[in-house]
């Protein structure tokens, strides 16, 4: 959507009309689960209420439909999905949708996950086992670590040495990180950093020293977090502060955000992130806006983000993630709480253990409704019965008493 966003007016309007006329008094329903939708085709009727199976084969109509919208031998529709590993229920039966409609052509859809994270049990596993028995044609490709040859002439091309010379290098390289291409480039910028990998600028070419690396005091196989942890205990005590409370937030996540979390401003977030983008750490999404700041952020791999989320103490996390909680509820207008309703209560129900106050529990407890009913809307029923049951607990056992109509509705609802 972002991208079709990005393009002329005249051909905006194109998808606004295609769009419009496939979803028809439908539109509803899919700006629920993609918000961007409503940048385009405009503000949409609420659809009637029906039944879970006619809601959930109502969506799945109308998904189908839009999802072909885009997809045409002149304009195919290629879709990635990382880390798969981590899906949930509601994401594997859009997956199931988009592979087994028949109707459905020129889509190309492509999934990684790391298989040492998925069990034969694992949710994703079964449903590719499901979707194979029903007739959709899946390729496997298994990436295996790099081997030395691939790594001598990763690292020959990087330094504009040939592969002999640096055999050795690339020897140990390979030892250090067993081949994990993303260790692999870690290991090399934490040398260069280390100067133990440095330019020569009298013979104009790279030098290193074989003996004072392999003095480094870094295991053979080096575990990928623990590289990092190194790595972000360089940065200023204010940028680790910074990448901690981002790494709360998400994967990706926005100046704006974070200026609101660790209460500073814009300005001052974006000079303290100058360190950890330098470092290669987080990766600007976006251009300088006009006051010179950039907006969008994402680390440049989960497993920085982990890092990160690991220096926060652990018995501090609760109260970190429900600072942010209470901070973005604070700071989101009331029209625009539906935008960022999940994550709110997210970081509210973190840190739940330490609100001692009934009030503010039961103001939880009807977020957690309200993102129960909003989960329900996009047909994600699991997601939405978690947000009933976590709503439900943290009501009073004297709710049906005191505070009855927050207390039933969950019930009416689930």
């Amino acid at each position: 959507m972002q991208q079709l966003l990005g393009e002329p007016d005249e051909q905006l309007q194109q998808w606004r009309k295609r769009l419009l006329a496939v979803l028809g008094s439908n539109g509803q329903l899919i700006v629920d689960v993609i918000p961007e939708v409503e940048l385009i085709v405009g503000k949409q009727q609420p659809v009637p209420e029906v039944g879970s199976t006619e809601a959930q084969n109502r969506f799945n109509l109308v998904f189908g439909q839009f999802i072909r919208v885009f997809c045409s031998k002149k304009h195919p529709l290629a879709i990635f999905l990382d880390d798969l590993q981590w899906v949930d229920w509601a994401t594997l039966k859009l997956i199931e949708l988009m592979l087994l409609d028949e109707q459905t052509q020129f889509l190309f859809l492509i999934g990684a996950y790391r298989d040492n994270e998925v069990s034969p049990i694992h949710p994703l596993v079964l449903t590719l086992e499901e979707l194979q028995k029903q007739g959709a044609v899946l390729h496997q490709i298994v990436l295996s670590p790099l081997t030395l040859e691939p790594i001598a002439k990763l690292i020959a091309e990087a330094l504009y040495r040939d592969a002999h010379t640096v055999l050795s290098l690339a020897e140990l390289v390979l030892r250090k990180t067993g081949g994990n291409p993303f260790l692999v480039g870690e290991f090399l910028r934490l040398l260069y950093s280390e100067n133990l990998l440095c330019f020569d600028v009298d013979r104009s070419r790279w030098q290193w020293n074989l003996d004072r690396i392999r003095a480094l005091n870094i295991a053979d196989n080096v575990n990928v977090v623990e590289l990092l942890l190194n790595k972000l205990k360089k940065l200023p005590e204010v940028s680790q502060q910074l990448l901690q409370l981002a790494a709360c937030i998400g994967f990706q996540f926005d100046l704006k955000t974070l200026a609101i979390v660790c209460e500073q401003s814009p300005k001052t977030v974006f000079r303290n992130l100058l360190a950890a983008i330098q470092a290669e750490l987080i990766q600007p999404l976006s251009e300088l806006d006009e006051d010179l700041l950039v907006q969008d952020y994402k680390f440049v791999h989960d497993r920085v983000q982990q890092a990160a989320y690991t220096l926060i103490d652990e018995s501090h996390k609760q109260m970190v993630h429900l600072q942010i909680g209470r901070n973005l509820q604070q700071k989101t207008l009331p029209e625009r709480l539906s935008d960022r309703l999940f994550e709110i209560v997210d970081h509210l129900n973190h840190g739940i253990e330490l609100v001692t106050n009934q009030v503010e529990r039961n103001e939880i407890a009807k977020l957690n409704l309200l993102a129960g009913q909003k989960a329900k809307r996009a047909i994600a029923y699991s997601v939405a019965k978690e947000y009933l049951a976590k709503g439900r607990a943290w009501l009073a056992k004297s709710s049906w008493q005191t505070n009855y109509n927050l207390t039933a509705l969950p019930y009416l609802w689930g």
